[in-house]
């Protein structure tokens, strides 16, 4: 275990008395319940099998922890090293019931979306052209992102807490990047997968649609997006695979037979909640996310040939970015959700990503419109202005 750190604990056992974020410390934060680690009784950065390591890691924290956690960051690329650590406290606040207004919006020095507008819709296109010449190949995810450097650096505690309290329905996450100033910071709207003994729940998102401040105009929107043959389809096909991955490790899977609306202050998503029960309970939460890992809202189907062509189109390194994120125990319990609305900081330079899937019939301008409304999340928490 040459790659594991042990820190020696420091009142390992006791809840940190200290709500606020402060730099090292991580989160993770859900209607289920919130998870606020500070310090690092044990971490590692696995390459080779992650359950493996994530399994030994909580067996030793046992040793000084009456209930380890483990907080866990996996990568798009399942290739490139995961994040998991074992804070050395934990304390499980309240969510937030108001974000702070003391802090001043982020004021932006520099701009770049990369790809450009112009570059990302020609990248749709050749997604499409792709998508008409290969039989096999039926849906892939185009991404996008947005860098800025700002006069200084971001306050952790107020984005974290504007992220929580505009989407608490949803997976508000910071997790640390090897120092105090690498932050991956985001709110995602989608669970991966929830384990609770046998018990397993999905909800895969797909098809998405913007809100608007007008009632009768939101939910107009909304309703096009249930009516949408387009998006129904983009659903389908996550929804399917999904299908195909659990059924076999399941007693019994239900999987309503259509989507439901899901809403973010910004957006209308549709979503179908699947629930089931464990053939085998050996299998933890943590297996399930690596099976589940990249669903095709994120990738595309079939996986392998999607991240091909994913890797041919974009321009850059997803990173963390539509992998997941959350937490697991040593029972096996545990919460994942897909990491989306997401910003990864390094001081005052951030990266903003987001994605929209492509089937037949996308438009290319509307998937970038698509991708600039889901970049919103971020920037509202930040304060800026600006239109993606």
């Amino acid at each position: 275990m040459d790659m594991l750190t042990r820190i020696q604990p420091k009142q390992a056992d006791r809840p940190c008395p200290d709500p606020d974020f402060l730099p090292g410390d991580s989160l993770f934060a859900s209607r289920e319940g919130v998870f606020h680690g500070r310090g690092c009784l044990l971490h590692t950065e696995p390459l080779g099998d992650i359950s493996r390591q994530a399994t030994s890691l909580l067996a030793q924290a046992a040793d000084t922890q009456a209930a380890p956690v483990l907080l866990g960051l996996l990568p798009y690329d399942p290739a490139q090293p995961a994040q998991l650590r074992i804070p050395r406290t934990i304390h499980c606040p309240h969510p937030p019931t108001q974000a702070s207004s003391a802090t001043p919006p982020a004021r932006v020095l520099q701009a770049r979306e990369y790809p450009s507008r112009t570059q990302y819709e020609q990248g749709v296109r050749d997604a499409l052209r792709r998508l008409d010449q290969e039989s096999a190949l039926r849906k892939l995810v185009l991404s996008r992102t947005l860098q800025l450097r700002l006069a200084q650096d971001i306050d952790l505690h107020t984005v974290i807490q504007r992220l929580w309290q505009r989407n608490p329905h949803g997976y508000t996450y910071a997790m640390p990047l090897g120092d105090d100033q690498h932050y991956f910071i985001g709110a995602s709207p989608e669970l991966l997968i929830q384990r609770h003994g046998r018990r397993i729940t999905v909800h895969p998102l797909a098809g998405t649609a913007a809100r608007h401040a007008d009632p009768q105009a939101d939910a107009d929107s909304a309703q096009a997006l249930l009516d949408s043959p387009k998006d129904l389809h983009e659903h389908a096909i996550v929804v399917e695979a999904i299908d195909t991955i659990l059924r076999p490790l399941c007693r019994h899977l239900n999987i309503p037979a259509r989507p439901s609306l899901t809403s973010t202050t910004r957006l209308w998503h549709l979503g179908t909640p699947i629930q089931g029960e464990l053939a085998d309970p050996g299998i933890t939460a943590l297996d399930l996310a690596i099976a589940l890992h990249p669903t095709p809202a994120v990738c595309g189907l079939p996986t392998a040939d999607a991240r091909r062509a994913i890797a041919d189109i974009e321009p850059f390194e997803r990173g963390y970015f539509a992998g997941a994120v959350g937490w697991c125990n040593a029972q096996g319990d545990g919460v994942w959700s897909v990491a989306i609305r997401c910003v990864q900081s390094a001081g005052r330079d951030l990266t903003l990503y987001a994605g929209a899937g492509i089937v037949p019939g996308s438009v290319p301008e509307q998937e970038r419109i698509e991708t600039g409304n889901k970049l919103r999340t971020i920037l509202d928490a930040l304060g800026i202005e600006f239109t993606p």
